[in-house]
């Protein structure tokens, strides 16, 4: 029998998802349920595989944690079934496409302001310019946390994603800065105390209750964490990693430029930036019994990490995967970037909304954008999510 390759991989190591690719597609066809000795966890590598997981939270939950050998938090990410439906629904409202109808407006205002900060400039960092600020602002209004802290809820987002790679990464660092997270979150919710109008989501948070009873302290603190990283990394992400690649298309940009005002054209672009990048790497479930999978027994009590960007590399659902392609049909080619069943992401709609906004207002700002000559075009190095720490652009504005 063949020896299978990448045995004895740490896939909880930040630089073992640097340049996958090939690793995936190896294991996706080779070896699609795996075990990392290194963390004992699984890994699932297929579509279908990822899909049948997140579909069947009776065998695979996720109340025992979605990182790997992490322990829950009471956040609705960490329940299922009657429990997660309700928490989820105390601020589901406040993400659904009416809502965004709502913010529509302001957000492409924003969009527009931080563009001509630098739209004479004839270059701009994706990352720092545009790509993380925007998402940190939007949220950080909707949270109700004043402009003069947004920049502040950056710094402790960057600092608490490395935490979510496994234990060993939970560093003095992480916890530092959840601990000024905290006293900021004990600060918030005294100013609203007395405030009984479900004005921001914390108030909602705050007032809301599930059958009689309001969240607990510990939940309030967890769900807001939980907005706050979710709603500034995978935008973020989405935006920097789908504008490098159309810096490196410029017959895909000249195609959206020519089709800016065409709906279906731009959604299409948007779902494929977003299957591209896929920006976060993985989620985890527990067996709640012992399963057998791919002719692997995975036992009860152990995790198992659906590892969404192979899954959106799959061939058996996309067709040529590798090619980045703003044409791509997403309603054939359905990716999975926002994850699927329960727990598909809560923000998605928000996500889309941000990206349209950037992406037609840069479509409509710059007649052409491309990769800087010997500027920076550096990934994010993590096991946890998929993005850029950089990414320098250069542009010729539109006539």
């Amino acid at each position: 029998m063949t020896e299978l390759k990448y045995r004895g991989v740490d896939m909880c190591a930040p630089e073992t998802h640097d340049d996958p690719w090939e690793m995936y597609d190896y294991l996706r066809e080779n070896d699609p349920v795996y075990w990392d000795e290194h963390n004992e966890v699984w890994y699932a590598f297929r579509y279908d595989d990822i899909v049948d997981i997140a579909r069947d939270p009776a065998t695979w939950c996720s109340t025992e944690g979605n990182r790997p050998n992490l322990p829950p938090d009471p956040s609705m990410i960490h329940q299922d079934g009657e429990a997660h439906t309700k928490q989820r629904g105390l601020v589901s409202k406040g993400f659904t496409p009416r809502a965004m109808r709502e913010i529509d407006e302001h957000c492409y205002e924003i969009v527009g302001e931080l563009v001509a900060a630098f739209k004479d400039k004839g270059e701009f960092d994706i990352v720092e310019d545009l790509a993380a600020l925007l998402p940190i602002r939007i949220i950080g209004e909707m949270l109700g946390v004043p402009a003069e802290k947004h920049e502040t809820m950056r710094r402790w987002v960057q600092t608490f994603v490395p935490g979510g790679m496994g234990p060993q990464y939970v560093t003095d660092e992480v916890n530092d800065a959840f601990g000024e997270f905290c006293v900021h979150h004990e600060e918030m919710i005294a100013e609203r105390e007395d405030n009984p109008e479900d004005s921001d989501l914390l108030l909602r948070w705050m007032h809301a209750e599930i059958d009689g009873q309001k969240l607990e302290e510990e939940q309030l603190l967890f769900e807001h964490a939980l907005l706050l990283v979710g709603g500034a990394e995978t935008t973020r992400n989405a935006i920097a990693g789908g504008m490098v690649m159309l810096a490196q298309n410029p017959d895909q940009w000249a195609y959206l430029r020519a089709n800016v005002d065409d709906e279906k054209v731009i959604a299409y672009a948007i779902e494929e930036m977003v299957r591209w990048v896929t920006p976060f790497n993985n989620m985890f479930r527990t067996a709640t019994r012992d399963v057998e999978l791919r002719g692997k027994t995975i036992k009860e009590g152990q995790m198992i990490a659906m590892q969404y960007p192979s899954a959106n590399r799959d061939p058996s659902v996309f067709k040529d995967p590798y090619k980045f392609d703003v044409k791509r049909d997403p309603k054939e080619e359905k990716h999975i970037a926002f994850g699927f069943g329960s727990h598909f992401c809560l923000g998605s709609n928000l996500a889309r909304l941000e990206l349209r906004a950037t992406l037609t207002t840069l479509l409509r700002t710059f007649e052409t954008v491309s990769l800087k000559p010997g500027g920076r075009n550096e990934i994010l190095s993590s096991s946890f999510v998929r993005g850029h720490m950089h990414g320098d652009l250069v542009f010729t504005l539109a006539k």
